[in-house]
């Protein structure tokens, strides 16, 4: 049976059937069907069947000390292997925990980067994004390398903050949990808002990125002004994220004499 699964791919496919789980792993059918019901490995409904997606296999077996079948594609991959993505909502019900998913404004309006709306008062989270399982799975996961890098370092998902390491945290006067799902805007000076979605937007279209022309200037919130030399870089995983690096930190200045 696994012979006949892997003569049929000429590629990894990103889901697999129940059926085609067993057969490259070479176990039972109902060794998966068990790994999925007791919510070990995670799989999405399809009619009456279940589809599993590769990269949770892939996950599963690494954490679980299995081997990782050729037949998936990347089991000789050198880089950590991640949950595939999905949206908390999706998590918590296949968790099956209960969250006030129908009253929050995340579910509401479909938000994938649910940590985003956390500050306006409509999430219905319960826990801090450092507390929450699925923020440690789905995102923290994948910035884990930033706390890694001596200097200041964050990751950006569009205009906002993924997360960044305690060096960041210091540049912009705040604490690692107060990183989560800001906005460029809150701690990015106007002076230099411009030239740093610029660059974001260079990224999104797949350009080269790099140096920021001129110094950015980071605002705390005690209006204390930083002037940095900046890169931006693009991720590969988290697809459309960039990561941000900070050097060459200035004398750091009140608003009014840096304006003035």
């Amino acid at each position: 049976m696994k012979d006949a699964f892997t003569a049929d791919m000429t590629t990894t496919p990103k889901t697999l059937s129940v059926s085609q789980a067993a057969a490259v792993c070479n176990v039972g059918r109902t060794t998966v069907g068990y790994w999925v019901r007791s919510r070990k490995l995670f799989a999405r409904r399809a009619g009456r069947s279940f589809a599993i997606p590769v990269e949770d296999l892939l996950h599963f077996l690494a954490s679980t000390g299995q081997p990782i079948p050729p037949a998936l594609g990347n089991g000789n991959a050198k880089g950590p292997l991640f949950k595939s993505f999905r949206s908390c909502w999706t998590y918590w019900q296949a968790e099956g925990k209960k969250h006030r998913c129908d009253s929050c404004i995340t579910f509401r309006r479909q938000v994938q980067d649910c940590f985003c709306v956390r500050h306006n008062g409509s999430c219905g989270c319960p826990e801090s994004c450092r507390q929450c399982r699925y923020f440690q799975e789905m995102f923290a996961a994948r910035f884990q390398f930033v706390y890694q890098i001596d200097f200041p370092a964050a990751v950006f998902k569009g205009l906002n903050l993924w997360g960044g390491n305690a060096a960041w945290a210091e540049l912009c006067g705040l604490p690692e949990d107060g990183l989560i799902g800001l906005g460029v805007e809150t701690f990015i000076d106007p002076s230099s808002l411009a030239a740093v979605i610029s660059v974001f937007k260079k990224a999104a279209l797949g350009e080269n990125t790099g140096l920021i022309p001129a110094p950015v200037v980071i605002t705390t919130p005690r209006q204390k002004k930083r002037s940095v030399s900046a890169w931006v870089f693009r991720l590969r995983d988290p697809e459309g994220a960039n990561l941000m690096l900070a050097g060459d930190i200035g004398h750091e200045q009140d608003g009014e004499s840096q304006t003035s």
